[in-house]
Order: C-alpha cells, then sequence, then structure tokens
C-alpha cells in the first residue's frame, strides 16, 4: 500500500542517500548537447538495477523507462539529460562536474538544469516499484537528448510516444508551473556591396541599414498579457562576411530572439519584423527577416533538422491538472504550493502544442540555471523525489 498522505517525505528520505550519490554521478558525467551517451548509459543501469517493467533507448538517444499501472492514461515524467556549457571554469566556486556538497548544496553544471530533477524522476518510479505503489496508468520517465540544443529529443520521442499527461521537470523551487512564453530565433539579413573602406562611396555599407532597423526595433510596439506581461525581442548576435577591418562588408546577419504570448503567431511575427527591416531600404540593398533553421545530429548518429520555434503554453489556475497537482503536492509536503509561471522556455511547450495537458514541477532555485552559481539544496532535491512520487500515485489523470 501507498504511504499515508503524510508520509511521501518519509519515503523519500530513507532513500535520500542513494539519490544523493545518484545525482553526484550524473553531474560527474559531462553530456554537452549531443554528446549524452554516457549519462544515457547511466540512467538506462539504473532504471534496470531499480525494477523498471522495461527501459529502451530511442533512435535518438532518449532513455525511457517504463513503469505500468492500473491501465488509466498515462503520465509521463520529463527531463532532458544535456546541460550548457560550464564557461569559464576560473568562475566556479567549485568546479563544475565536482559534484562537490558543501554546505547542504550539490555543486556543478546541470545540478539544477536538470541533472538533480532527472535522479529524482528516476527514483520515484524506483520507489513505486520497490513498494508496490498502485498508479492509476503506465508511468514513463523519458530522459530526453539536446533539450539545450533545440528540444530535438523531446521531438523525436513525441512521434512515437504519446501521454495522455506530462510533468516536466525543469527547475521551479518545487512549485507547480503552469506555462511560459515561447521563443524564436531570427535572422535579419541585409546584403550591400563589398568594397575597399578607402572608398566607402562605391560600396553599399549593409550596416547602415542594419542600424536604422536597430533604431526602430526599440520602439516596436509588443503585445502584452496579463500573466507573461509582453511579448519582448533581444538582438543578440552580430556577424558580417569579412573578417579584415579594411573591407567594408558585403552582408550583415543579426540574430534576434524573440520571445512569443501565447496564441502568438511566429508567421505574423516574421512579416512584421521583415516589413521594419525594409521599410525605406534603398535599392542598393537586399534584406530579409529568416526563421533560424537548425541541423542536429545526436550522439546515436541522428540527424534532425528543426526550425528554432519553442512554443508557448499557459493552463488556467483553474485546470483540473494545474488544481490536481497543486493538491497532490501540497498534501505531500504538509504545506500550501504555489502556481507560477516559468521565465524561460522549456520542452513543456512542445508537448503542450499536441493538446497534451502539461505542467512543470522541479527541485532547485531557476535563478541559478546557467550560471556558474548552479546549486541545488539536497533537501529541496530529496522533496522532489518525494513530490514526483506522489504525483505517479495520487495525481489526477482525467477531469475531476
Amino acid at each position: 500500500m501507498p504511504p499515508s498522505r503524510w508520509g511521501w517525505g518519509a519515503l523519500a528520505q530513507a532513500h535520500a542517500a542513494h539519490l544523493i550519490v545518484f545525482t553526484q554521478r550524473l553531474v560527474q558525467t559531462p553530456s554537452l548537447p549531443g554528446h549524452e551517451g554516457a549519462v544515457a548509459q547511466l540512467v538506462k543501469s539504473e532504471m534496470q538495477r531499480l525494477g523498471y517493467d522495461e527501459v529502451t533507448v530511442d533512435h535518438a538517444g532518449n532513455v525511457v523507462g517504463m513503469i505500468r499501472g492500473s491501465g488509466g492514461p498515462m503520465l509521463m515524467f520529463n527531463a532532458h539529460m544535456d546541460h550548457v556549457d560550464p564557461g569559464d571554469l576560473s568562475g566556479w566556486p567549485h568546479p563544475p562536474y565536482s559534484g562537490a556538497i558543501v554546505n547542504g548544496m550539490l555543486w556543478g553544471r546541470g545540478t539544477v538544469d536538470m541533472k538533480g530533477a532527472l535522479a529524482a524522476m528516476v527514483y520515484a518510479g524506483g520507489l513505486i516499484k520497490q513498494h508496490d505503489i498502485p498508479m492509476p496508468g503506465d508511468l514513463i520517465v523519458a530522459a530526453v537528448v539536446m533539450e539545450e540544443g533545440g528540444g530535438v529529443g523531446t521531438h523525436e520521442l513525441l512521434l512515437h510516444c504519446r501521454p495522455a499527461v506530462c510533468v516536466v521537470g525543469e527547475s521551479s523551487n518545487n512549485c507547480v508551473m503552469r506555462g511560459h512564453r515561447g521563443r524564436a530565433e531570427f535572422v535579419a539579413r541585409v546584403t550591400g556591396r563589398a568594397v575597399h573602406a578607402s572608398m566607402p562611396e562605391l560600396g553599399a555599407n549593409p550596416h547602415y541599414p542594419i542600424a536604422r532597423f536597430l533604431t526602430r526595433l526599440q520602439t516596436l510596439p509588443m503585445e502584452s498579457d496579463p500573466v507573461f506581461t509582453n511579448a519582448s525581442v533581444a538582438p543578440t548576435l552580430y556577424r558580417t562576411d569579412q573578417s579584415s577591418p579594411n573591407v567594408i562588408p558585403g552582408e550583415v546577419r543579426l540574430t534576434l530572439d524573440w520571445r512569443s504570448l501565447p496564441g502568438q503567431r511566429i508567421e505574423h511575427v516574421a512579416a512584421q519584423l521583415q516589413q521594419l527591416l525594409c521599410d525605406d531600404l534603398e535599392s542598393d540593398y537586399q534584406a530579409e527577416v529568416q526563421i533560424v533553421q537548425n541541423r542536429f545530429t545526436t550522439y546515436t548518429g541522428l540527424t534532425v533538422e528543426l526550425p528554432a520555434i519553442f512554443h508557448s503554453f499557459l493552463l488556467p489556475t483553474d485546470h483540473w491538472l494545474v488544481q490536481g497537482a497543486q493538491h497532490t503536492l501540497s498534501r505531500a509536503f504538509n504545506r500550501d504550493v504555489a502556481v507560477d509561471v516559468w521565465r524561460f522556455t522549456t520542452d513543456g511547450g512542445q508537448v503542450a502544442a499536441l493538446g497534451i495537458p502539461t505542467i512543470g514541477f522541479g527541485p532547485g532555485d531557476p535563478q541559478r540555471v546557467h550560471t556558474n552559481q548552479e546549486c541545488i539544496e539536497l533537501a529541496a532535491l530529496v522533496d522532489g523525489l518525494a513530490g514526483y512520487t506522489a504525483l505517479a500515485s495520487e495525481m489526477a489523470r482525467e477531469p475531476l
């Protein structure tokens, strides 16, 4: 029988030592996008050791563990195995692949984003098997590849696996997340005429149209939203086709990071940016705005081409899944669990885009994500294990 409604924390605490060691092993194993093979093997082996009913590795390299429930709707726990580059190692208080534990905090790249959540999800499945905890439906624990590289793993997983409900484990301070803004990556390209810098009158310098575009971009009206405040756009990367300082380039490419609101059509945004770029454009220039198309290769050798579009999503506060998860976690933790939204995008957007009800729940502070101060509180990690186990066992899988 499952623990009493106050017993999930005690059950998780009894397995805390093994959970922490497994998290350390994951953090100590580098897994940049496209290089997750070693971590995938760790996850696969641990799922098998914990007694999962089925463990497979798909064509993209995702590790998918399944535990059979009582025949009801399938629940997916989704976590990614990759992490961003640690950057300058000198800025880290503790080496990024050390998995060091200092004052109750486990340090390292990926602790918050999101190997802590991954470990807790894997162990939640283990607790369910070891203690014969009943579930209303099958549980899928999906450890996916290349989330940081464009959501490749989840995209490929959803081609052959369609859960009824999904919980994404990105960090949320163990609160329930009901959505986030989307993201699209554009390139604004202006082509002029290259010439020696000593004779600028003979060329068409593309820096000037781009400069006018940037000025207009600052005052572009942005759609607003009562939850996410507004959409936003940020120029990020700037490239030319030249490396010589004494040559006027023939082409300039500017990358734009657009954060979209639920319901905002990316095609409309692209047309809006195109018009802004081409307003008053002289005949010496050609200009266009395009959605970035990326080509990825996973560690298994699979090549995937995807547009740089990451969907937004938002569930209402009174949605049955939001309320059910909040109720389940509040009982599990014996405290009120808040509901919020993420500032960043996750793989949850592409799951929700298929009509699958999706929420987020994960241990760790989101403000530590992608920083050299990345660490996770051990107590929060153990609470994450308790929360995932409770969600798998008690959370409603259909409208109440």
